[in-house]
């Protein structure tokens, strides 16, 4: 790995200290901390190489569906840019995929690339996504679209409302992709309400959306993180299970009448 790390840069907009340093996991691996809190790893010799559970289920989404439907991704928007690992990933598989990515802190991305460079260097651009969505993007359309803004209850709210995902998914291309990350405690009571605005952003079509994790996140036993996705039309069996079979494992996901009573919270005992 040629960067020199450890590298610092304080956010403007949040105040916090971003910090790029070695990850010892791996031969050539790469952090990106904000505030102290892990945001991405890198591999920085090797894109293709995902380490963290929620990257590598999207991954199996991702190649699932291009596989099935013989469909390569010609665009893509990142919604909330960390290290820019997926961007990394997507430029490695599909070479000439054009890419926008969208953070509110204006030194982030221009930082992560100074130190981690792309060999394709996605759009930049600098908003809160919302914002982004209605006032930079609109009218644009991509392939896939990534949201990956939150970890927890403690999400801004307008990024949790039904308005939000209907604007996320207009952007996408039909045929395309939306796909999200986000986390949440044992209990998962907040996953369960985002999964619900989304299935209504996505006019109750629960079988076009699926939700994948670890199975003791799935099973809310544990805190963690679950992707979720939305497709044009509904995921066919044969994809299900191709990206049950991709992992990692030990995982589940649920999609259909499944996903829509999973996101049914459970009634606190008496």
């Amino acid at each position: 790995m040629g960067a020199e790390l450890p590298q610092t840069v304080r956010l403007s907009r949040s105040g916090e200290l971003a910090v790029l340093e070695k990850d010892p996991i791996t031969e050539s691996g790469a952090v990106l901390l904000i505030g102290e809190a892990e945001q991405s790893h890198v591999e920085v010799d090797d894109p293709a190489f995902l380490l963290h559970d929620y990257i590598r289920r999207m991954r199996s989404v991702l190649t699932a569906v291009s596989s099935s439907q013989h469909w390569t991704p010609e665009s893509a928007l990142h919604l909330g840019a960390g290290a820019l690992t997926l961007p990394r990933w997507m430029d490695d598989r599909w070479s000439g995929i054009e890419q926008t990515v969208v953070d509110y802190e204006p030194e982030l991305v221009g930082f992560v690339l100074e130190h981690l460079p792309m060999r394709s260097v996605p759009a930049s651009v600098v908003a809160d996504a919302a914002e982004a969505l209605t006032a930079h993007l609109a009218g644009q359309q991509y392939d896939v679209v990534v949201i990956d803004l939150f970890n927890s209850a403690e999400a801004p709210a307008h990024l949790t409302e039904e308005s939000f995902f209907r604007q996320a998914l207009a952007l996408v291309r039909r045929g395309g992709l939306l796909l999200m990350n986000f986390g949440d405690d044992a209990g998962m009571r907040f996953a369960r309400t985002l999964t619900r605005t989304v299935l209504a952003a996505a006019d109750e079509e629960a079988s076009r959306v699926l939700v994948a994790g670890p199975d003791q996140v799935l099973s809310a036993h544990a805190e963690g993180n679950l992707i979720l996705a939305v497709a044009g039309e509904d995921f066919t069996d044969a994809e299900l299970n191709q990206i049950w079979a991709a992992g990692p494992h030990p995982g589940d996901l649920l999609s259909g009448d499944e996903l829509r009573q999973w996101g049914i919270p459970p009634r606190s005992a008496p």
